[in-house]
């Protein structure tokens, strides 16, 4: 049984939300992954109309909080993109980021192995991850869910980029 569930932001979880950010911050990190954009937002209410706007637009992204069912925390966030056009095919169709003092529990597979399943749901094949080739547990989260190495490409700050295929039949 998974011990976390993918939901749709509302405003319900707007200091869960904040909490997660700062949590982010104190840990020396400015930018968040997965966020759709949560992270430069000028409000949670202004963010919850982007995510609400993103999901009619040419490419769909759909953003989903991992809540722990066990004590309701927001765990990561993680965003499903497609189809395969613009920016998904630089930065691939999920992008996911974890609370750093939940990291290394395997929270990150189980919100991957879900968010497959809602891509499977919306019809798609196969999808495209990427990470950097310096983040270490976000290439084993991938491979931990069949990801297949496809090549890498260095990055204008000197890190590769990996691309990750996942095929979903």
């Amino acid at each position: 049984m998974n011990e976390i569930e993918l939901v749709f932001p509302t405003k319900a979880h707007e200091i869960d939300a904040k909490e997660y950010f700062e949590e982010h911050i104190l840990n020396g990190e400015n930018n968040l992954h997965g966020d759709s954009g949560l992270d430069s937002a000028e409000s949670y209410d202004e963010w919850l109309k982007k995510i609400n706007d993103a999901l009619t637009r040419e490419i769909h992204s759909i953003i989903f909080f991992a809540i722990r069912k066990r004590d309701n925390k927001l765990i990561g966030t993680i965003n499903v993109r497609y189809p395969y056009l613009g920016y998904v095919k630089i930065h691939g169709h999920i992008g996911y980021g974890i609370r750093p003092s939940e990291r290394k529990k395997g929270y990150a597979t189980m919100m991957l192995k879900l968010a497959l399943e809602h891509c499977k749901k919306v019809g798609l094949e196969k999808v495209l991850l990427t990470c950097d080739k310096s983040n270490l547990a976000s290439a084993k989260t991938i491979m931990k869910c069949s990801g297949v190495f496809e090549n890498e490409e260095k990055q204008n700050d000197g890190d590769f980029l990996q691309r990750y295929w996942i095929e979903l039949i």
